[in-house]
Parts: structure tokens; C-alpha cells; sequence
């Protein structure tokens, strides 16, 4: 008997009709009854993407439903975290955020509390050291000590540093009532930190520039060139690379609420 499929001759194999050509069993209602052995690619594949979608479907719950409370812990919980909150909220510029990322490490001893406290210092940073060391969560601290750790770098060049003692000399000696507070603090800072009796003469080796600095900088709290802490604009070439004058958050001395009295409206 022919096979009604190709025509090919078909031969008996366990009591049925069997077409080599098409490798079926024709039958009498010609149905196919095909026999097909396991493929292990086959079979390899359809494991491999079984697997594949199980993995994506982990990655996504990880994605939805740990990711964002492990990323809330470690804004709030961690001194990382911290670091990140500082930088976003007074709106630190992305050069100056990228380089103190490269360049320091941050160490917050009571994460949770935000009053200063402290028998020296609230918080510290020295030159050659790439730690900023915080013992409270305050943002009043971490901005002054990461102005520290930016100044570092600018100071290098001589007529940066230099220009800042100068121009903070000058502010000091200004009569504007637009700028009233911040001529105070320059006054405060020319008198703290200049060690220079003679205005016309200074010994800039003498000088601690670097509060110079971080004083204004924690002064201002990123916000330097309006408000009520505003620096006259010979002042700001300082400033701009650290910060972009528009923070998230009002600054403290605009509520009168800020940790360090110097800070808050000098009656």
C-alpha cells in the first residue's frame, strides 16, 4: 500500500502501516500519529527561558518593594546618606558635589540628632584629611566643614586666596544696609581669624583663610547673592563654584532658627 501522503511505499511495523519517507503512521483515517523524540536544545531553552523571566520577575519585586525603603534608610540612617541630603537640599554645585564625593568621606556620630553638641568642635575636617567628621546631623556643621574641604583646593592658587582676605577686609569696612548682616560677620571673621593689626600691611601666611571661608560659606547656607545673609558681588566668585544660590530648603536664618545664635538675625 502506497502512503496517501507522499505516495511512497509503506511497510508493515507492529501491525501498522508505516511511511519511512514521511516517518509517520498513515493509519486508516490517515491520522498522524508522528513520532518525535526529546530535543535536549530544545528542551535546554525553554528551561533557560523559564529561569531568565523568574529572574526578572525577582529583580522587579526587588525594585518595587525593597528598593525604595532601603533607599529611605540610607537617606535618613546613614552618613552617606546625609552627605547626599546636604548636597541636594542647598543645591551644591555638581562640580563641587562630584569632587568632595572623590575627595572626602563623611563620619556622622548621632545621625538622629541635629542639635550641634560637641567640647570643641560640632564637627572637624583638617587639611591632608579626607574625613569629615560630624558629631551631630547638623546642617549648619556639615556645610562649614565641607566648605573646608572645598577651600582646600581653591586656595592653591595664591591670588584666590589672597583675593579672599582682601575682599572680606573690604566687606568688613562697608556702610550698606542692604548688606547689614553680612558686614557684621565679616567683621566678626576679619577680628577672629586675620591676625593683622595692619589692614595696609597684612601678613597672609598669618591669616586663617580657611574660616575665612567656611564662616561665610555656613554664613550664607547656599544662598549667597539674595536674601537676607546676600554678599555684594565682588564676593561671589568665591561662592559660585560651591554653590548655585537656590537651595531646596529655607535657610535657617530666615526663620531666626538656626543652632549658632551668629547665624540667626544679629540685633
Amino acid at each position: 500500500m502506497k502512503c496517501p501522503i507522499c505516495g511512497s511505499e509503506t511497510i508493515l511495523k507492529n501491525n501498522n502501516l508505516w511511511c519511512p519517507k514521511c516517518r509517520l503512521f498513515p493509519g486508516e483515517n490517515l491520522s498522524l500519529n508522528i513520532s518525535e523524540e526529546p530535543d535536549p536544545g530544545k528542551i535546554y531553552r525553554q528551561r533557560a527561558r523559564r529561569n531568565f523571566f523568574k529572574r526578572l520577575a525577582l529583580i522587579f519585586v526587588f525594585l518595587l518593594i525593597i528598593l525604595p525603603p532601603l533607599a529611605l534608610f540610607i537617606l535618613n540612617y546613614t552618613s552617606f546618606g546625609y552627605r547626599e541630603k546636604i548636597f541636594y537640599n542647598y543645591r551644591f554645585t555638581s562640580e563641587a558635589s562630584s569632587y568632595l564625593r572623590k575627595h572626602t568621606s563623611i563620619t556622622v556620630f548621632n545621625i538622629s540628632e541635629k542639635k550641634p553638641f560637641g567640647f570643641t568642635h560640632s564637627g572637624y575636617w583638617s587639611p591632608g584629611s579626607k574625613n569629615v567628621k560630624l558629631n551631630s546631623a547638623n546642617d549648619e556643621v556639615a556645610i562649614h566643614e565641607f566648605a573646608h574641604a572645598w577651600w582646600e583646593e581653591l586656595r592653591k592658587d595664591k591670588n584666590v586666596r589672597e583675593g579672599l582676605i582682601n575682599d572680606t577686609i573690604k566687606l568688613s569696612q562697608m556702610e550698606d544696609t542692604r548688606y547689614t548682616q553680612t558686614i557684621k560677620r565679616a567683621r566678626w571673621i576679619v577680628d577672629t581669624y586675620c591676625s593683622c593689626p595692619n589692614k595696609q600691611k597684612i601678613n597672609y601666611s598669618a591669616v586663617d583663610d580657611h574660616h575665612f571661608y567656611a564662616y561665610m560659606a555656613d554664613f550664607t547656607l547656599g544662598r549667597f547673592k539674595d536674601g537676607p545673609h546676600a554678599l555684594p558681588s565682588f564676593v561671589w566668585k568665591y561662592f559660585d563654584g560651591l554653590f548655585t544660590n537656590n537651595p531646596r530648603v529655607v535657610p535657617c536664618y530666615e526663620t531666626n532658627s538656626c543652632y549658632f545664635p551668629q547665624n540667626n538675625k544679629m540685633q
